[in-house]
């Protein structure tokens, strides 16, 4: 059983390390997509994240929760838990992977392959967050992501203005490298990191109507 265990893991990291995406050639045909061919199977497709947001539950109830606590008499903290997860847009993927297939019918789509990434928060945001557990490895697309905010006074309020107006709170950086080729005009390939970001959205609009993930004071 240990054996047919190895050989099956293998196989496994043998199929991952020939999934190497063209990342000059994007064969989507809308600027918001992003789909990869791959280098030597011509119906091997890979997709690119384009935004990460709070991850949902099958009820569509995002993994959220907000606390406000009394540090001191006149001091009230908030701490903001979340999971996050690196998605596509789903209606302009369809749309994406429905020209691809009509061109050829034994296309198959799979997630970017990652080699390396990070969760990050950006800027210098001391007013709004006064400490985070955000920036660390990040996962593949589909992996939830840990992060979790203390919020100053000014950053309660902000949150709070971001629910009323259904607007952005803050965002982070999901920073990823990719393991891959450049086609060059000779038809021949060269090895190519990819390093690319993309924003991390915690959007009031999402939370606005799940009132009993937020706790107040």
């Amino acid at each position: 059983m240990k054996n047919l265990i190895l050989i099956s893991s293998l196989i496994f990291v043998s199929q991952l390390a020939q999934a190497i995406p063209v990342v000059n050639e994007n064969v989507a045909n809308s600027g918001v997509m992003t789909i990869y061919p791959d280098h030597a199977d011509p119906h091997r497709f890979y997709v690119a994240p384009n935004v990460v947001t709070i991850a949902k539950n099958k009820e569509g109830v995002p993994f959220f929760s907000y606390h406000e606590f009394r540090e001191k008499l006149f001091k009230i903290i908030g701490i903001m838990q979340m999971t996050l997860v690196p998605v596509y847009s789903r209606d302009e993927l369809e749309l994406a992977k429905a020209e691809i297939v009509k061109r050829d019918p034994l296309a198959e789509f799979s997630g970017v392959p990652f080699i390396s990434s990070s969760l990050e928060l950006t800027g210098d945001l001391p007013q709004i967050i006064s400490s985070n557990e955000c920036n660390h490895s990040g996962g593949l697309i589909g992996q939830e992501e840990s992060c979790s905010l203390v919020l100053t006074s000014k950053g309660r309020e902000l949150f709070y203005t971001a629910l009323a107006r259904k607007t952005i709170f803050t965002t982070l950086q999901f920073q990823y490298s990719v393991q891959a080729v450049i086609k060059k005009a000779d038809g021949t390939y060269s090895d190519q990191v990819m390093n690319h970001g993309i924003a991390v959205r915690i959007d009031g609009d999402q939370l606005a109507g799940h009132p009993r993930l937020i706790k107040r004071e």
